[in-house]
């Protein structure tokens, strides 16, 4: 089984922070997320995995890869940042090196999911695609639900088979529009014991057969393995080969699939590929049994029954953690999850304060605060739930309370900062009050600033 981690994405939602850092570099805890994705495919046997990265921070990554102190090889595959390139794209452009089944995992998802449980889901049902979901309660468990409420990013209403979870519908709520959800009658026949929860949280981490990339590969309308692909597989699975889903005669019921992949292809002036489109089941290996089952006759007189040649299944994790830092807010709480060392996300067993860290008379760090190699804290100083990175400079009656200072930055004496995000090579001047800010990289606060609710942009763009 080959890994692919996806590291290539711009990180819009997390503000200032990526700009000039890629999301994937950004600290948390004494490593940089990619540190936990790749952790666990070590954990669990894997010696090497493709990395896709944008072209614009390759050299970054090389560095990045080689200070990770882990035995995992990385195939580094550059991807092109100007063309806006989705999860599909890049699955598509890698298609070459995939010769089987192959695990995709975001390079923000940090979870402890056992993947030879995973793993075994996938191959006990011949799935084609199994996704890793987790309660909302389970994912957000040792965060504060009130700083994080709706940064999740996307809201999907998904439909499982009550017993094996398999996977029946995969709607965006954006994508209703005030609309219900259609499910066929033929469906709910064979599977009558469907659930629809909108309470469940997407880890991004999916295992595909080879034949689905294979299929990315060919349909060049697929551009996202969660918003295009699938939906796709999930509505696919349930119908006849070579067949396009029908519309709907009912006026209040979802788009399918095919048409939200079309529409979203018209809006890029993509008329490569028409509505008829590659059908997935010319990827789709024929096996006996199949055969034997086509061979039967229908159900119903009169009425084809539709042979489900595929199947795709969920992996509903129980227990333990999975949750992506794929915004501000949830990269912010992550952050202090991470430092006070809560619960399941205690993932580090490195010391609170690292051996290296210089601190001063009458400086102290509570046991929830984490300060990095490096670091100098001058004389007075308070650091209270508080993540501080590598070669950090802190003054003199200095209090931090509840905030991310990243590497290399500067805060000089009797500055107070609370609930709020630090980009590398800041430089904060004395005496300054931030309070739910964020500064970004290599800029420079002047003394005495009183900000509140601020983001403070890197004062250069092209580093």
């Amino acid at each position: 089984m080959l890994a692919v981690i996806m590291a290539a994405g711009r990180g819009i939602r997390m503000g200032c922070l990526t700009t000039g850092t890629p999301k994937a570099l950004l600290p948390l805890g004494h490593h940089p997320l990619l540190y936990y994705p790749a952790k666990l495919l070590e954990k669990w046997g894997f010696e090497e995995a493709i990395l896709i990265v944008p072209d614009s921070h390759a050299a970054l990554f090389s560095t990045a890869v080689a200070q990770l102190g882990l035995s995992l090889k990385f195939d580094i595959v550059q991807i092109s940042e100007e063309e806006d390139l989705g999860t599909a794209d890049a699955l598509r452009i890698i298609a070459p090196k995939i010769k089987t089944d192959v695990l995709v995992l975001s390079c923000d998802l940090i979870t402890d999911v056992g993947l030879q449980a995973f793993a075994n889901k996938h191959r006990r049902h011949d799935s084609a695609a199994t996704v890793l979901l987790a309660p909302k309660s389970l994912a957000f468990a040792e965060m504060d639900e009130s700083k994080i409420k709706g940064a999740s990013g996307q809201q999907l209403i998904i439909g499982l088979e009550k017993d094996e979870n398999l996977l029946c519908s995969l709607v965006d709520e954006v994508d209703l529009e005030g609309e219900g959800i259609a499910l066929d009658m033929d469906l709910l026949r064979k599977h009558p014991r469907i659930r629809l929860h909108h309470n469940l949280y997407d880890g991004h981490m999916y295992l595909l057969k080879k034949w689905v990339i294979d299929y990315v590969a060919a349909n060049t309308l697929l551009k996202s393995i969660q918003g295009d692909l699938m939906p796709s597989l999930v509505e696919s699975q349930f119908r006849a080969p070579h067949q396009p889903t029908p519309p709907s005669s009912s006026g209040n019921c979802t788009p399918t699939t095919t048409t939200r992949v079309l529409r979203g292809a018209e809006a890029r002036g993509d008329a490569t590929v028409s509505p008829s489109g590659t059908d997935v089941y010319q990827f789709v290996p024929q096996s006996s049994w199949i055969d034997c089952v086509q061979a039967l006759p229908t159900s119903m007189p009169g009425k084809e029954d539709p042979v489900k040649k595929f199947s795709c299944y969920a992996y509903l994790l129980e227990q333990g953690h999975c949750v992506r830092a794929n915004t501000l807010a949830l990269y912010t709480e992550l952050g202090k999850a991470f430092s006070h060392k809560k619960g399941s996300l205690a993932l580090d067993a490195a010391a609170n304060v690292h051996p290296s860290v210089t601190m001063k008379e009458k400086s102290q760090a509570c046991s929830e605060s984490m300060i990095d190699a490096d670091c100098s804290i001058g004389e007075r100083c308070s650091i209270k739930k508080s993540m501080i990175s590598k070669h950090c400079n802190i003054g003199d009656k200095v209090r931090i309370t509840n905030s991310i200072i990243m590497d290399h930055v500067t805060i000089n004496g009797s500055c107070n900062l609370h609930n709020t995000v630090v980009c590398p090579n800041a430089y904060i001047n004395e005496q300054s009050t931030l309070t739910n800010c964020q500064v970004g990289k290599r800029r420079t606060v002047a003394a005495n600033t009183q900000a509140k609710n601020e983001e403070m942009r890197s004062e250069r763009s092209n580093f």
